[in-house]
Order: structure tokens, then C-alpha cells, then sequence
């Protein structure tokens, strides 16, 4: 009731990531989440941590909040605020008394990057003080970058798009992380490169035709989530332009809803966010999480 969302139902975690990154979908969508955002960024801001980045919070018995986690990662976290509150203040989504608190929280997001970013390779690291560079992650900065716009930034930005194909791509395919994973798996081998779709990191056509290949050979599996439980609708979001039929797919795979899928509040933001965008909640192509298995959807 304090504008706090929990992260996961049942879970008792406060990630800012996550409600970050379902308001820029919101905002993207032109949903009416204004109330709940305004809500939402009043309890936030005042957590940003000196250094620019937020923690995970967990309530106490006196129903206050305790950071109980670092964030999961420091780039990503920095990224979705800056685009978060960019995009809500040219969309007048910020009021006025809370717009000095906003501008101040992309500075210091923005000073933490800075602070991320790998000069030689023009990459950003996940922490400060750890060798770690994420794809998903980097092409969130580079959509950050983008939303702020700019002659300098829109540079910076086509810097790291050079940097990102540079480094994550081997020829054949998107490496998710670098010092690489001993072992892959659907997250984040097989989702990462999807976050790659309508951004500009790649050509639009390229773009498209990732999109087909990767539902002609994934679509089954993330649909019946046969190979990781959690719902992943930022996929879906992803496509809903290329391939409006899978998002609604992805939709109609979640209902009647069951306790095994892992949900998150980021999900919910999506799936209100393609019915506001009217992408339905039926699968046209039959694609049904029971038929999901056997067949190899088409965008």
C-alpha cells in the first residue's frame, strides 16, 4: 500500500529492476499506470544509494524497508532508471514536486555508468569492482543512452551498438556474458540475443528476421516453458510488433494461470501493456502451452 511492488507473488523482495524496467513498457504502451508510477518513483528515489545505484528491499516487522540485497546488477539498474524517468518526464508522467528529485536520480545513475563503463572496450561491467560484462545488460545501456538523446549521448550510444556487436557476437551467435558461462541454458544463452530486437542495436531487418529465427526454433519451449519455469513476457513484448499472433500466444499460454509459472511484477506490467496495445489474449495459430511442445510456431 506504500507504492512498493513486490517482485515476485508470495515473494517478500522489493527489486527496483524489475518495476523499473514494467513502468518503461507502461510508458512505451501508453498504459494508465500514471497514478501507480508517481506512486512508485516517491517511494523509490529516496533509496538511491550515494553512489547511484539501488539496492533490494525487504519489509520489517514494523513495516518499514531494509536494504536485504544488492542489486542484482549496478549497469542494468542505473540503465532502467535513466530511462525510466526520462521517458516519464517527456511524457509529463513526473509532477512537479517530484521532478528536482527525478533529475537528480539520473544524474547519479548516470555518474555510476560512467563509472561502469570499460574505456578500452567502451563496454559497461555489471559491478565496479567485478569483470563482468552482460549482453542484456549492455544493450539496456545502450536504450537508456537513447531515450536521453542528445548529440553526445546519441555518440556514446552508436559507440557501445559498435561495441556490443564487436564483442558479443562470434560469427555464429550472441555470447550472453563475457568471462563466458560454463554451461548453457535457456536463460540467459537462449533469451539474451532477444533482447537484441527493436532497439537499434541491430538493423531493423536483421532484427526481424532474429526474431523469426529464434520463434521457429524457441517458440515451443518458451511457450510451454519446458526448459525454465519463469513466464518471460519481455519476449513477448519484444515481438508484439513482428509477430503480434506469438505475443498474444504467449498471453493465452498464461491462462487459466498456474502457481508453477513464475511470475513476476514485470510480466503483469506486459501483459497489461500488450492488451492496452490490443494484442489479445487467444492463440490464432493454436500454439496452446499443451500444444507448445509439438510445434514450431512462425512469427
Amino acid at each position: 500500500g506504500d507504492g512498493a511492488y513486490y517482485t515476485t507473488i508470495g515473494g517478500q523482495v522489493v527489486d527496483p529492476y524489475f518495476v523499473n524496467k514494467g513502468f518503461i513498457i507502461a510508458l512505451q504502451a501508453n498504459a494508465p499506470l500514471q497514478t501507480e508510477f508517481v506512486r512508485w518513483i516517491d517511494w523509490l528515489l529516496p533509496k538511491q544509494r550515494k553512489d547511484g545505484g539501488f539496492d533490494r528491499f525487504c519489509p520489517t516487522a514494523d513495516k518499514t524497508w531494509r536494504q536485504c540485497m544488492p542489486a542484482d546488477a549496478d549497469d542494468s539498474m542505473a540503465a532502467s532508471t535513466i530511462e525510466m524517468l526520462h521517458t516519464a518526464m517527456k511524457k509529463n508522467w513526473v509532477p512537479a514536486p517530484q521532478q528536482n528529485a527525478a533529475k537528480k536520480a539520473v544524474l547519479n545513475s548516470h555518474q555510476l555508468l560512467a563509472r561502469l563503463r570499460n574505456p578500452k572496450t567502451q563496454l559497461y561491467k555489471a559491478f565496479a569492482d567485478v569483470e563482468l560484462y552482460y549482453l542484456m545488460d549492455n544493450i539496456e545501456v545502450y536504450e537508456a543512452l537513447r531515450a536521453v538523446g542528445g548529440r553526445a549521448t546519441e555518440m556514446r550510444a552508436n559507440q557501445l551498438a559498435a561495441a556490443i556487436r564487436q564483442q558479443f557476437w562470434d560469427g555464429t551467435q550472441w555470447k550472453p556474458a563475457f568471462p563466458e558461462y560454463d554451461r548453457p541454458q535457456f536463460y540467459p544463452h537462449t533469451l539474451a540475443s532477444a533482447y537484441l530486437w527493436q532497439t537499434g542495436v541491430i538493423p531493423a531487418a536483421e532484427s526481424d528476421s532474429a526474431t523469426a529465427a529464434w520463434l521457429a526454433q524457441n517458440a515451443g519451449t518458451w511457450l510451454s516453458r519446458q526448459a525454465d519455469h519463469y513466464a518471460w513476457g519481455l519476449i513477448a513484448w519484444k515481438m508484439h510488433q513482428t509477430a503480434p499472433i506469438q505475443a498474444a500466444c504467449w498471453r493465452a499460454s498464461l491462462r487459466p494461470f498456474q502457481s508453477t509459472i513464475g511470475w513476476t511484477v514485470l510480466d503483469a506490467m506486459i501483459d497489461l501493456s500488450l492488451e492496452h496495445q490490443g494484442i489479445a489474449k487467444q492463440c490464432a495459430t493454436g500454439l496452446a502451452p499443451a500444444a507448445a511442445g509439438e510445434q514450431r510456431g512462425a512469427p
